[in-house]
């Protein structure tokens, strides 16, 4: 009898925490998150703990043999970023000069080498036909003068008619501007220099027939240098107008700095460049066509974080990370990976934007042959 009882006792037991189980689960799984929680931070102090324990046991054992590493020591320094090019002096003031309408050579006036100024002649052509023409055109002028004159007094008192009026006045004002056509023919056999200069090379030689398109003289300044460079496209949005750039004409044996005066818009679809132009001195040392190679610093920036780029390692994933040395005591410590967030990287180093700290001891020497979690021993070089 005690045992139906104890059996029904134990059935109605079990159908009421049926019945308040479903009430209770949510609270029972709060209770448990909050169990494991306090669980883990158990387990992670313990082995913490373990972790020092070992430390200090590494450190007693005088018979352990460990890696020895050198340390470099994080700090903030500033940073910039700079590329070569290289690039042609090219000159504004640096032409050849051709003929603009054809005939017979008459006379060069220059010599290779000579100094001409702004206007000067320098080669004639053979023009006796056009002047001729232009002294049949003032003859005829003269004479279109005197008839329009006398016309022009008649009409004034009333005398003649409208129409012979007319007519002088018409042919006086065409022969003019046939003078002025052929006057502007007459000064194009002359070949002037249009800016002050010296003569490079001369090609005309007298007794030759000159056409337009044949080049006659090179005419070059030592004013309106420039140096020309083509900066492949990736650096377009670094570069602007004023921006400082050192350059090394090597020919000469001359470095020297300079300002950058144009920044092109146009992308060439074939080399993926872009025009950069830099003013020159006109002090006589550069010539066109010269060669020099130009440092462009196109990024700086002043108390940033920075490792060496032997210091940035990368794991399979293509993640960047190095490893710092914890100390414990003896010049003993732990190594410890540290994932990197990198900024710009130049030849020699690379900004750390995240994952590493000022001050902090990052292992160099060694750095390749260390696991996370190992014993090492600092060394000084």
């Amino acid at each position: 009898m005690k045992k139906i009882h104890l059996l029904i006792a134990v059935s109605a037991a079990a159908v009421w925490a049926s019945c308040t189980s479903k009430d209770s689960a949510q609270g029972d799984a709060a209770a448990l998150t909050a169990r494991r929680d306090s669980l883990a931070a158990v387990i992670a102090k313990a082995e913490s703990e373990l972790s020092e324990i070992d430390l200090q046991l590494a450190v007693l054992d005088s018979s352990a043999q460990w890696n020895t590493v050198t340390l470099l020591e994080a700090g903030s320094s500033q940073f910039q970023h700079d590329f070569n090019v290289y690039g042609t002096v090219k000159s504004d003031q640096s032409v050849t000069l051709l003929p603009e309408s054809a005939g017979r050579i008459q006379r060069v006036l220059v010599r290779s080498g000579q100094k001409v100024s702004a206007g000067q002649v320098l080669i004639e052509l053979d023009n006796s036909v056009i002047q001729s023409s232009l002294a049949e055109i003032k003859t005829q002028l003269d004479l279109a003068q005197t008839l329009f004159d006398k016309q022009k007094r008649l009409w004034d008192q009333g005398i003649g008619s409208e129409v012979q009026f007319l007519q002088a006045k018409t042919q006086l004002e065409g022969l003019q501007k046939r003078l002025t056509t052929t006057q502007k023919q007459a000064a194009m056999s002359s070949i002037r220099a249009p800016f002050a200069g010296s003569i490079d090379e001369l090609f005309a030689k007298p007794g030759e027939y000159a056409a337009p398109g044949m080049p006659m003289a090179r005419l070059i300044s030592s004013g309106g240098l420039r140096l020309e460079l083509d900066v492949p496209e990736t650096y377009i949005t670094r570069l602007k107008v004023g921006q400082k750039i050192s350059l090394d004409f090597n020919s000469i044996g001359v470095k020297t700095s300079a300002s950058i005066s144009q920044v092109g818009d146009f992308i060439n679809p074939d080399s993926r460049t872009f025009k950069v132009n830099v003013n020159l001195p006109s002090n006589g040392q550069f010539k066109p066509n010269m060669m020099a190679s130009a440092q462009v610093v196109d990024y700086e920036s002043t108390g940033v974080l920075t490792l060496p780029n032997r210091l940035i390692l990368q794991d399979t994933k293509g993640a960047s990370y190095t490893y710092v040395f914890v100390p414990a005591q003896k010049g003993l410590g732990k190594v410890e990976r540290r994932e990197l967030t990198l900024g710009v990287s130049n030849n020699d180093a690379t900004e750390v934007r995240g994952g590493l700290k000022v001050g902090e001891q990052v292992i160099d020497r060694g750095i390749r042959s260390v696991q996370t979690g190992e014993t090492v021993k600092s060394v000084n070089e």
